[in-house]
């Protein structure tokens, strides 16, 4: 007896497991570790927690190296920095791109020391990046401290706005320097066109960004070494996995 097949049985088939291959790339909820929180927020505007709990949203954290992007959006605004790919100072010849993806310390400690704790502070604020009230002193031990936020502190709420912002292009960051800023923070290499900024200093784990579609905040209690499973969390919710360690 011969068997027929319905070619749009065939199709309807291969769609229906095309849609399971893909939900198990971008849900892997089981993957992620308990203590990780993973917010995302698409283009409708919707905000899930993916993974983690929601209660996480307001505990104040230190902003490690997401930081960084302050102090880049303010040396873009003010003229230090011009061309995003130029050699950057203490950048071991990569420009402002390199120095954020790789989260070089020694370029934004000299940036913020060339601007100074009362303009960084401006900037600080005006991002919406930091919770609470700016102290006059925050930068009272340099440059090098400011290139992690020092003792500011911020939120997984604030961190997923910013992102957000970046995404549907919102002030502050849709003026030139806000512009520039996003064209540094794309992540060369990567198999999805994103842009984000990771952070991991004093027990804070940090990855926030977005693509033009959607924007994706990943955090995590723990040391410096568990960066890398941030940066998978982080792209899974695009269905890839890291190109670039």
């Amino acid at each position: 007896m011969k068997t027929r097949f319905s070619c749009k049985g065939i199709k309807l088939a291969t769609v229906l497991l095309g849609l399971v291959v893909g939900l198990s790339r971008l849900l892997p909820a089981a993957e992620y570790p308990p203590e990780m929180v993973i917010l995302e927020t698409g283009k409708s505007g919707e905000t899930q927690v993916v993974t983690g709990d929601r209660s996480e949203m307001d505990q104040p954290h230190g902003t490690a190296s997401t930081f960084k992007v302050v102090v880049a959006w303010a040396a873009l605004d003010r003229g230090l920095v011009k061309d995003v790919e130029a050699s950057l100072e203490g950048a071991e010849g990569g420009g402002l791109r390199d120095a954020l993806q790789k989260s070089m310390n020694p370029p934004f400690a000299i940036l913020a020391e060339k601007l100074g704790g009362e303009i960084l502070a401006g900037y600080a604020e005006s991002s919406g990046l930091i919770e609470g009230k700016i102290p006059k002193n925050w930068m009272k031990d340099g440059g090098q401290e400011a290139a992690h936020g020092a003792e500011l502190k911020t939120t997984l709420r604030r961190e997923h706005a910013m992102a957000v912002a970046w995404m549907r292009e919102e002030a502050p960051w849709n003026g030139e320097a806000g512009k520039k800023l996003q064209e540094a923070l794309v992540w060369k290499g990567e198999k999805v066109d994103v842009r984000a900024k990771t952070g991991s200093y004093g027990g804070s784990l940090w990855m926030t960004g977005c693509t033009s579609n959607k924007a994706v905040t990943v955090f995590m209690a723990g040391p410096v070494e568990r960066r890398p499973e941030m940066i998978r969390a982080f792209l899974s919710r695009w269905g890839v996995e890291p190109a670039v360690p």
